[in-house]
């Protein structure tokens, strides 16, 4: 289950409209890396360390992938992938690599972990 504060914002588009309560998740436990590892060591045949050294490695490998313009799919947990942001140009010949503004990294979950994601179960705490 997922709780849930609401917070008061304005609508920047409305500076002028009265601000409305909007929906935000609470997340007051974070799961770090020897907790993963120690809950996938519980699930298969690996030790912690092992399971570790592999999560380590793959923290590693990822950055890696991504900055060389690949899209890094963990199976049924989705896709990470870079997004570039730039100032438009009228013609393709315009278009100089300076106009890159920015990048980004964007994550794409799965349909099956969408459609998981809309079952959750959700509690609105005061």
């Amino acid at each position: 289950m997922i709780n849930l504060k609401l917070i008061q914002k304005r609508n920047p588009q409305e500076p002028e409209a009265a601000p409305r309560f909007y929906a935000s998740a609470l997340h007051d436990v974070r799961i770090d890396l020897d907790d993963l590892a120690t809950s996938v060591a519980n699930r298969c045949s690996l030790r912690r360390a092992d399971v570790h050294g592999v999560l380590v490695a793959l923290m590693d490998i990822i950055p890696d992938e991504l900055v060389n313009g690949k899209i890094v799919s963990l199976g049924d947990l989705g896709s990470f992938f870079v997004n570039v942001k730039s100032e438009g140009a009228i013609t393709e010949e315009e278009f100089m690599p300076s106009m890159v503004t920015g990048s980004n990294i964007r994550y794409r979950p799965t349909k099956e972990l969408r459609k998981k994601l809309r079952m959750i179960d959700l509690s609105l705490v005061s």
